[in-house]
């Protein structure tokens, strides 16, 4: 759900954490694959594992908290990098123990290496995750909307004047 984790974050970016970076959004909602999928390309794991956890999610949440105020880092870093995180959770969320992982585990399996076109093909041509497919796009449809009021308003303000 590539492109729905950028649509969420452009519309994070264009509305409830507008000072906030774009690509530090992007990143934070990235956050999830950036870890698991290496680990699939390089070990054979899950493409969906331990940073799709809801452990590991509680986990970098408290380390956050804990580290922030000792780096200085400005108000509201934290809570728009963790709603970003979350947001990439909830989107993939397919199984139970994917996000209950390690109370929660189905067995253990040997996956087939990486392959970016065939997971391109089963998502968008073959939709074998209908679900997570009409996500995508209801996503994406609301972040060309916001986009679009967005874009509406400044140019009314530019015509009143």
């Amino acid at each position: 759900m590539l492109l729905g984790h950028i649509a969420v974050a452009s519309i994070a970016k264009q509305t409830i954490f507008q000072e906030r970076s774009f690509l530090f959004l992007l990143g934070a909602s990235l956050m999830p694959d950036l870890i698991d999928k290496p680990a699939q390309i390089f070990f054979n794991l899950p493409g969906r594992g331990v940073g799709h956890s809801l452990i590991v999610f509680v986990a970098i949440t408290c380390l956050a908290l804990m580290v922030s105020p000792r780096l200085k880092l400005p108000k509201g870093i934290v809570t728009a990098g963790l709603c970003m995180w979350f947001s990439h959770l909830a989107g993939d969320f397919l199984e139970w123990h994917i996000l209950l992982w390690p109370f929660y585990q189905a067995p253990m399996e040997i996956y087939p290496r990486f392959d970016l076109s065939e997971k391109l093909y089963q998502f968008y041509i073959a939709r074998m995750w209908p679900e997570q497919f009409w996500l995508e796009i209801v996503c994406i449809t609301a972040a060309t909307a916001v986009f679009a009021i967005k874009s509406y308003r400044i140019r009314a303000l530019f015509h009143e004047r």
